[in-house]
């Protein structure tokens, strides 16, 4: 019974069915993924997914599709998947090894081991000798596609031992992938970071605008730095213009530079695990905080983006928040930018005459202080003290993603594409024959494996050794 139940399992696992209806899913989970916003329940790109979409809610909520690649049922699938491969995989590799001893044990066999043991048979036409049998059966293969070598009293087509591992690397390098990619969504962090010209901020969780990382990532191990040195608002290379690209910095937990580069399109940076790509840029509003006696007690920058949509042409990132001693909010400060008038909508660079925009309001909303203010220019704070606009400059949305994984990714992709590629393109087969006496006539014996790739089957061999043998039968050979 046992034996039973384990043999059905091993066939269940085993079936291309499974691996299949598990490929789809994840496929589909995956391209659901693309289209619902991920984070926790607190992140306000899932808020306000879940305020545009209230009767998908629900089900996505309960299959876990905000995090989706971390959710129970997608790893649960993905680790059926890995089994299920893995179940393949070792069937496979027990066939190779067999077919391997078989191809390793033709190459050494002789005349007398392939009279003892063969699998075909072939009648030989009276007056017909070893040489001419052998020099016959040579053609005859060669016209089923067969080329054959000839040592004394064998011929001999074997393919190496090797060309049968083709499935299991292919398959085996899958499982590898599957362990991999399933790493990498429990190492892995991925986030938006803004970072205007000349600032620098540390790699962890509060600098980023948005940032989602796998159970076991430990940012305490994360020792470095991201700084944008300069900003080219329009790069051109190459003869194609890139538009606005940021030079980005890698500093090391020492603030050396470890790479630094352009990054636009096509033109990632990347510091061991580590990428960096640049989808987004505006503008950034720096602001120095003043006590009540004019002295500077420390900066702040707002970061702004485009909008054509919106009056003065830039929208606010994030807030900007007053707190008291413990903790709570007694103040809000929005500041956008007055864009330049530019073909009926705003021109998307630094103004002409830079200025910014303040909005002070209470912690529920309340109006407290709307004003236009120019670099240099205070503005008095209600509840005392003041803010000085120091400039407007250019800010980088950096997209960050780290994982330690990729390399490995590449190299299994690498070995399954290699697997993949000998399976396809290598001949399986095993043919050896030799020439013996027989009770009345003369027979070609032959030792047939026929696996993959072979241009012909057995029973088409047969019938063209059985019409090219029959020698003196029909009047002599042709």
């Amino acid at each position: 019974m046992i034996r039973r139940l384990w043999r059905t399992a091993v066939r269940f696992l085993s079936s291309a069915g499974l691996a299949v209806g598990l490929l789809v899913f994840v496929g589909v989970w995956s391209l659901l993924a693309t289209v619902i916003a991920q984070g926790e329940a607190a992140n306000p790109a899932v808020t306000s997914w879940a305020a545009a979409h209230p009767f998908f809610e629900p089900v996505v909520r309960v299959l876990g599709l905000h995090v989706a690649f971390t959710s129970y049922l997608f790893l649960g699938s993905v680790l059926l998947l890995e089994v299920s491969t893995s179940v393949c995989a070792w069937r496979r590799t027990k066939v190779a090894v067999a077919r391997s001893r078989s191809l390793r044990s033709a190459v050494r066999a002789d005349r007398d081991s392939i009279a003892e043991g063969h699998d075909l048979e072939v009648a030989c036409g009276p007056g017909l000798g070893e040489s001419e049998v052998l020099s016959i059966a040579a053609e005859a293969f060669a016209r089923q596609g067969i080329k054959t070598k000839r040592s004394p009293g064998l011929l001999a087509a074997v393919s190496g031992p090797w060309t049968v591992w083709g499935s299991p690397v292919f398959h085996w390098a899958l499982v590898a992938l599957i362990v991999v990619i399933l790493a990498g969504q429990l190492l892995r962090s991925e986030g938006a970071m803004a970072l205007a010209v000349a600032e620098t901020k540390a790699d962890e969780p509060a600098s980023y605008l948005s940032v989602q990382s796998g159970p076991l990532r430990d940012w305490s191990r994360v020792q470095r730095s991201i700084r944008v040195d300069a900003f080219d608002p329009d790069y051109k290379t190459g003869g194609i213009d890139r538009g606005a690209v940021p030079t980005v910095s890698v500093l090391d937990g020492a603030d050396n530079v470890l790479v630094k580069q352009r990054v636009y399109p096509n033109n990632m940076l990347h510091s061991g695990s580590l990428a960096i790509n640049a989808p987004a840029v505006g503008l950034s509003v720096w602001i120095a905080l003043l006590d009540a006696d004019g002295v500077e007690t420390g900066r702040i920058i707002q970061y702004v983006d485009f909008s054509q949509e919106t009056s003065g042409g830039t929208v606010p990132v994030r807030e900007l928040a007053r707190t008291d001693a413990a903790g709570d909010v007694v103040m809000r400060l929005y500041a956008t930018v007055p864009l330049d008038r530019y073909q009926g909508g705003y021109g998307e660079w630094v103004p002409d005459k830079p200025s910014a925009r303040l909005v002070v309001t209470t912690a529920a909303g309340g109006p407290l202080l709307d004003r236009i203010v120019r670099p240099d220019e205070d503005v008095a704070l209600p509840g005392g003290g003041a803010i000085r606009l120091l400039g407007v400059g250019w800010y980088s949305r950096l997209s960050l993603v780290d994982d330690p994984t990729i390399p490995f990714i590449y190299a299994a992709m690498t070995v399954a594409m290699l697997g993949l590629a000998m399976t396809v393109a290598f001949r399986q087969q095993l043919l050896v024959a030799t020439f013996i006496e027989g009770p009345s006539n003369p027979a070609l014996a032959v030792r047939l494996r026929l696996w993959r790739n072979t241009p012909t089957n057995r029973s088409e061999i047969e019938s063209a050794l059985a019409e090219a043998l029959r020698g003196n039968e029909e009047g002599g050979t042709s």
